[in-house]
């Protein structure tokens, strides 16, 4: 059965990766540029660097090992693996934008949102994964204590012990 929860609880994290994925592409053109800026220039070129970071970026993460990984017990060697799949992502993800833009597939593409969409990456995949590390420190601290609080409430007469 645990196993079982594990896998399901990574078939989430993979879900929420592409949602973050989508979030970091469209936060870093909106953080670079003003929204109404994006939209008749840069369209073109952010929907190419979305499809490609949703393409990508899980592809990267499996590959790194990130999702086999039971996040309730995430330490340093974790967070480096975050840094070590993100920054292989993004640097995927760039040298393919780049190259599309100087083999003139897009016209129009600012250099500086890969930048941005590498830090927002690692933000959203850190963040999200160590979550989980949060939460079971929070329910295991809560239960030992309600555990350790009716330990001491509940009363127990002992017969025939000499």
């Amino acid at each position: 059965m645990r196993f079982f929860s594990k896998i399901i609880r990574n078939r989430y994290i993979l879900v929420i990766d592409i949602f973050f994925s989508v979030v970091a592409v469209l936060g870093s053109y909106v953080i670079r540029l003003e929204l109404i800026d994006m939209f008749p220039t840069y369209i073109e070129s952010a929907l190419w660097m979305l499809g490609i970071s949703i393409l990508i970026k899980p592809l990267i993460y499996y590959f790194f090992g990130i999702y086999r990984r039971v996040w309730q017990y995430a330490s340093i060697r974790e967070l480096v693996l975050i840094l070590a799949a993100v920054t292989t992502a993004s640097l995927i993800v760039s040298g393919t934008m780049l190259g599309l833009f100087y083999g003139k597939v897009i016209t129009a593409f600012p250099r500086s949102v890969l930048i941005i969409d590498w830090l927002l990456s690692m933000v959203f995949a850190g963040g999200s994964r160590f979550i989980f590390r949060v939460a079971a420190e929070s329910s295991s601290t809560a239960a030992s204590a309600a555990s350790s609080g009716s330990k001491r409430k509940k009363r127990v007469l002992v017969i025939g012990a000499g």
